[in-house]
């Protein structure tokens, strides 16, 4: 039986829109034009596959319904011309555009500090791939916590694969799989042995690094501890201390970039530039993206009355972002490592000292895209509503 969230009491039309009464109280109004285009008979076709033959321009504005009527639990509608359409009362009531279904279907980031540490979200690798409700669990927390640790993962390089899969398909970037240790000529800052200050990765792309998959092969005896800082919760304290900074960051382009001699890529050389602010909002005005890398910010392309005003703003937006109040520390093991989200959260470590054999960890990504779309298919078969959220889109757009 369906829950009475998803069971129509009735359907009629009212100053022409489609009303729809459910068996939780709720009332959902839809407009003909909206039920026309969406309209997912086998003639009409479905945005699921892009094979339509419906086109807007072949649809009045001003279209009317000719008659609507409950039939099981979906909702007939007959057009003017004849067409039949039926729309599924699950498929309505997860599309219904009203104030409180559009809010209910965004996603809440849950913002943190370091008193996480107490109740850090940790998730199984041997169970996710026995159980796909585990699997589940752990994509969820990366969603709402923008990280995740994971535990019983592989200790070598060769079932590096099996962690990638967890979150969906590897991105290549010019690092590929990247495996970082000291070496003896250093280009990546990751290959040195001192302390890095909370950062994103690769904030010179236009299109950004998504999930960043981190894993744990021999950690360090005296150090190298893993660090993380929410910069949902960072940007929410500079924008309730210093409201006009975090407006300025939101607006104003800031050049970051990276020049690769070809050490980390094959022989190949690289040089990006990006030209973006380090805030994100979507169109809620909500903060859904950041890029924060101080070491790759370049000299700033402002007008001369702007260079220090966000020279200020991005001062104290790193402040914030560098204290104690906000870092949690793990200090991962072999056979251990973080899902994180790249577009969200902050990495860094502690430092340590060089050792033999030497502590290596391995670094790759996958697309916000890919993620997203493993995290709706295991929802499809887990948790149809939840496949409908409205999820937090990162830098794009």
């Amino acid at each position: 039986m369906p829950s009475a969230r998803n069971s129509i009491r009735s359907a009629a039309i009212e100053n022409g829109l489609l009303t729809a009464i459910w068996e939780d109280g709720h009332q959902s109004r839809f407009h003909p034009i909206w039920l026309r285009h969406q309209c997912w008979c086998p003639e009409c076709g479905t945005p699921e596959t892009g094979v339509r033959s419906i086109r807007l321009h072949h649809i009045d504005e001003g279209i009317s319904i000719e008659s609507a009527a409950v039939e099981g639990n979906s909702v007939q509608v007959i057009w003017p011309d004849g067409h039949r359409s039926e729309y599924a009362a699950r498929w309505l009531r997860n599309h219904c555009y009203s104030d409180a279904e559009r809010a209910r279907r965004r996603v809440q980031p849950v913002l943190w500090d370091s008193t996480l540490r107490t109740d850090l979200p940790v998730g199984s690798l041997a169970e996710a791939e026995a159980d796909p409700a585990a699997r589940l669990k752990i994509l969820e927390k990366v969603r709402d916590y923008g990280f995740c640790k994971i535990v019983d993962a592989p200790a070598g390089k060769a079932e590096s694969q099996r962690m990638i899969r967890l979150a969906g398909a590897q991105r290549q970037t010019h690092y590929g799989t990247y495996t970082l240790k000291k070496k003896a000529t250093v280009t990546n800052v990751g290959d040195t042995t001192g302390p890095l200050d909370p950062h994103v990765d690769e904030p010179y792309r236009y299109a950004a690094i998504g999930i960043t998959v981190f894993q744990v092969l021999r950690p360090s005896s005296n150090g190298g501890a893993s660090t993380l800082v929410d910069g949902f919760e960072a940007v929410r304290r500079l924008k309730q201390q210093w409201p006009e900074d975090f407006s300025l960051l939101c607006n104003t382009p800031v050049t970051c970039q990276r020049f690769d001699p070809g050490d980390n890529s094959h022989g190949n050389m690289r040089w990006y530039k990006s030209h973006l602010p380090v805030i994100r909002l979507d169109d809620r005005g909500e903060v859904c993206g950041v890029r924060m890398n101080e070491r790759q910010i370049s000299p700033l392309d402002v007008p001369g009355d702007q260079v220090v005003p966000v020279y200020r703003a991005l001062k104290r937006l790193f402040e914030l972002l560098y204290s104690d109040d906000l870092r949690l520390t793990l200090d991962l093991k072999a056979g251990e490592g973080l899902l994180f989200d790249n577009q969200r959260l902050l990495h860094g470590r502690t430092g340590f000292a060089p050792e033999t054999p030497p502590r290596a960890v391995l670094t790759s990504s996958v697309d916000l895209d890919d993620f997203h779309s493993s995290m709706r298919l295991l929802q499809r078969e887990l948790d149809p509503d939840a496949m409908h959220l409205v999820l937090q889109q990162g830098m794009a757009g």
